[in-house]
């Protein structure tokens, strides 16, 4: 943990799926000093035309509207600060690497509480 979730159109210009959500876990490892082994990533892209703002949808992600969205799952006793850090460097990392304006860019991050999550056969505590 934490999990990075992507959801965006499909971009005009394709790219290297697999290349930006590798480098965006190692952007999110190096600027948050939280270990690579941690850091889960997932890119999905929305069918065109199946993602409405202020009641227009569109086929492919545009420059200025209907942000690229995404979802944090962090463990609940980050501070403030370290999830600003995150969202700043989740937020820097996709820029940087698709082109997309930061500006275009909705990170919502969720608190995940010890004894809510299972992995690796078992509930996880910290």
């Amino acid at each position: 943990m934490p999990f990075i979730h992507v959801r965006s159109l499909p971009f005009r210009q394709s790219f290297d799926v697999e290349r930006v959500v590798n480098g965006l876990a190692r952007d999110f490892a190096k600027g948050t000093g939280i270990g690579l082994k941690h850091v889960t990533v997932t890119w999905e892209f929305l069918d065109p035309g199946h993602y409405a703002v202020a009641g227009k949808s569109a086929r492919h992600q545009p420059r200025r509207s209907h942000p690229v969205l995404v979802d944090l799952l962090a463990p609940e006793f980050n501070s403030p600060a370290a999830v600003g850090k995150m969202m700043t460097t989740v937020a820097s990392s996709i820029a940087r690497r698709t082109r997309v304006s930061i500006r275009n860019i909705f990170i919502n991050h969720r608190e995940v509480r010890s004894r809510m999550v299972f992995d690796a056969g078992g509930i996880v505590r910290w």
